[in-house]
């Protein structure tokens, strides 16, 4: 079975990935991006400069915008955190952890992310950037009912 897909009898809980106010930097950066360059190609148009310097210039602003924010974009939806009533599944990119909710201990809120104490684990494993960090704490400590 894959991963990513649920289990008979399995119910999803809470399914969350990456907001997208995180592509706000990317975003304002491909804003600049964007200006300087199309102003630099408008410069070159007006002054009869080589096509060649023209497309090269085309050429840099795309590899630059998909750099700063197609990149940026892709990382960010590739990132999930999904609850259900037997086990969470964590992707970040192409990794992806599964752990049965019989083996967490409990569930903590930090940094904007969350730390799961597992049965069997000295320390407790860290999940970075979790959306709704709270909702999921919540869920993963309340007590379970069957």
């Amino acid at each position: 079975m894959n991963l990513m897909q649920m289990g008979r009898g399995e119910v999803v809980r809470a399914d969350m990935t990456a907001p997208f106010r995180t592509l706000l930097f990317p975003f304002l950066e491909l804003i600049v991006i964007t200006g300087v360059c199309w102003i630099a190609i408008g410069w070159c148009d007006y002054n009869g400069v080589e096509l060649a310097l023209r497309n090269g210039l085309v050429a840099v602003w795309a590899l630059l915008a998909a750099w700063r924010f197609i990149v940026p974009l892709v990382k960010a939806r590739r990132k999930r955190f999904i609850v259900t009533n037997l086990r969470v599944i964590a992707r970040d990119g192409k990794r992806v952890d599964s752990i049965p909710l019989t083996d967490i201990r409990g569930a903590r809120r930090r940094r904007g992310g969350i730390s799961l104490a597992l049965h069997g684990w000295e320390r407790p494993l860290y999940f970075p950037a979790v959306p709704k960090a709270k909702r999921i704490e919540e869920i993963l400590t309340e007590p379970a009912v069957f």
